[in-house]
This record gives structure tokens, C-alpha cells and sequence, in this order.
């Protein structure tokens, strides 16, 4: 875990996305556990309806296409067919609506470097909800910057869109790059569906007893001594992170995570944390994203981004 105990980084730049490519297969109804909108601790936010494994496959599909289209060919004609004209957005340096969607994918396109572009490596779903993580405008000159979107689909239609945005540093306290996947099996595709509920409850267990309770036994209950870290300011292994949250409550002991959502799929489990030092801190938006094996947490990947007092908006972050 860990994010607030880096350098909090602003950002500049959003991402979002919709289209359609449905997917087929049985229509086996699934929980959605992890699409509530509002903040609260693990497991406590309302739960939309049930939708069907074949419906978030579809959404899956449509939200990887459209963010390649929108993001790497700069092809705002999908904004026409898949964002909702009521597209509600959260990035704070974007207004609502596709129009301002549209701006933005044309204001990138002017200024993109030539040959850089956005790769995205993980994307996980459930629900209504779709996360991408990726590398954005990375080129022979620049790093780029590390970005989480999650996008919210109704009716094969992109309706709303959260995102937090860092630059990618030059170094990392474990020496891995932020992006890859290091553990086995080596694919960034998440594990089979039968895993997800139980990897799910890893995660919520973990954050809740961490960062609700503030109890440092969490990490040797859920996290493997040979963690891979991602996250920066991390370096491998449970103890460098046990070791960082003791700092962390230590220096803060107002310290307080909310959580904004979860997205579970196989053995990849993303939260969404509004992680303040104190009550009147605007805080910091924190993505992470665990890799579940064998009921242990084995990899780790965080992204950050200072919470802003103005949005263009009016929506904020979470």
C-alpha cells in the first residue's frame, strides 16, 4: 500500500473513454459490491443492482476500446456514440459533459510529442465499473505520466468518469518500473472470476484493519513477506511497508483513509482511498492495486494525486 508516504505529486491531464464491443457468454448475475459511488469504510457503501457477467465483459470491452480510439489514435468520432450526453466527470481540471471531453483529446493531440502514446496494462471489471491503469505520453524524452481511470457504463454508454494522475519518476525505491507485472503467472490479465470474491475480502480485510484500525498486524496477516512493490516510495518485501505505515501514524495520528470504491476481478483488486493526515487535510486521491495469491497479497501498484481546493467541475474526486 502506501501513497501519502511519497511526495504527493500533482497532475495534469485525464483520461476517459467509452465504447462498445459485446462479449458473449452465459448471463450469470454477479454482485456488485464494488460500484458504490458514495465514500465509506470497506464494505459499507451501498451496492448497486445485480448485473450480468456477460453485460460487464461488454463494458469491459467497450471501455478498452474507446480510451485505444480517444487516447492513442486521438479519434474523438466515439465520443458521439458512446459518451452519455450527461457524461458526469470528476477529474478536477475538466468540466462535464462530451464536449469537454472532446476538447481535451484535442488539446492532447496538438501537443503530443511524436511517438508517444498511451499503454495500458491492467484493466479490471465489475459491475458497471471499468479500471484502466496506464502510461500516458510516455516517449523517448519524457516518462510520462502513471494514470488510473475508472469509468461507470449504462446502457453501453460511458456516464461518468473518475481518474487520479502522476508523473512517473525517474527512480523507484525497489527499482521496478510502475507499470509491470512481476509476479507468476506473468500476465497483467486478471485471474479466473471463481477467485474474485475471496480475493476481494483479502483486500477489504487488509485496508479496513490497516488503515481504519491503524493495526500493523494486518500486514502480516495479509501481505506476503516477498511483496513486489510498485508504489515509488516502496521498497520490496511486507516489512519496508509495515515499516512506512508505523511512520505514517506515527508522524499523523489523525491519519484517516476513506474509501471510495472497489474493483475486484481474479486476483487483481483495485481501491479507491481518500487518505487525509488530518480532518481539515484536502487530502490525497490514492488508487491501489494488489495482486491476490494464495490469500496473500504478493504485488503492489499505487498512484496519487494531491486532492485540489477548486474543480472544474464541482463534483470532485470521489
Amino acid at each position: 500500500m502506501n501513497r501519502h508516504l511519497a511526495v504527493r505529486i500533482g497532475a495534469a491531464v485525464a483520461a476517459v473513454a467509452a465504447a462498445t464491443a459485446l462479449a458473449t457468454g452465459p448471463a450469470t448475475a454477479v454482485s456488485r459490491s464494488a460500484v458504490s459511488r458514495s465514500a465509506g469504510h470497506p464494505g459499507t457503501g451501498a451496492a448497486a443492482g445485480p448485473v450480468s457477467a456477460r453485460e460487464t465483459a461488454a463494458d469491459k470491452a467497450l471501455v478498452t476500446y474507446v480510451y485505444k480510439q480517444l487516447f492513442t489514435y486521438y479519434d474523438t468520432s466515439v465520443i458521439d456514440k458512446y459518451v452519455s450526453p450527461d457524461y458526469i466527470q470528476h477529474n478536477p481540471t475538466v468540466a462535464n459533459g462530451p464536449e469537454a471531453l472532446r476538447q481535451l483529446v484535442e488539446n492532447l493531440k496538438a501537443t503530443a510529442t511524436p511517438g508517444s502514446g498511451s499503454v495500458t496494462t491492467h484493466v479490471i471489471a465489475q459491475g458497471d465499473l471499468v479500471l484502466l491503469q496506464s502510461n500516458a505520453g510516455a516517449s523517448a524524452t519524457s516518462r510520462g505520466l502513471a494514470i488510473v481511470d475508472v469509468f461507470r457504463v449504462a446502457n453501453h454508454k460511458i456516464v461518468e468518469h473518475w481518474d487520479t494522475i502522476q508523473p512517473v519518476p525517474a527512480t523507484t525505491a525497489s527499482g521496478h518500473d510502475l507499470f509491470s507485472t512481476l509476479t507468476s503467472p506473468q500476465t497483467d490479465a486478471a485471474g479466473p472470476a471463481s477467485h474474485t470474491a475471496a480475493n476481494e475480502r483479502v483486500v477489504r480485510a487488509y485496508v479496513q484493519q490497516l488503515t481504519g484500525r491503524k493495526d500493523l498486524g494486518a500486514v502480516d496477516r495479509y501481505v506476503s513477506p516477498k511483496l513486489v512493490q510498485h508504489d515509488p516510495a516502496l521498497a520490496d518485501g511486507a516489512a519496508a511497508t509495515k515499516q512506512a505505515y508505523a511512520d505514517l501514524f506515527a508522524a499523523h495520528p489523525q491519519y484517516q483513509a476513506t474509501v471510495a470504491k472497489v474493483v475486484a476481478e481474479g486476483d487483481l483488486v483495485a481501491v479507491h482511498l481518500h487518505d487525509q493526515n488530518s480532518p481539515s487535510d484536502l487530502g490525497t486521491s490514492v488508487y491501489e492495486i494488489f495482486r491476490v495469491r494464495g490469500g496473500k497479497i504478493v504485488e503492489h501498484w499505487a498512484v496519487t494525486q494531491a486532492v485540489p481546493a477548486t474543480s472544474a467541475n464541482g463534483n470532485g474526486m470521489f
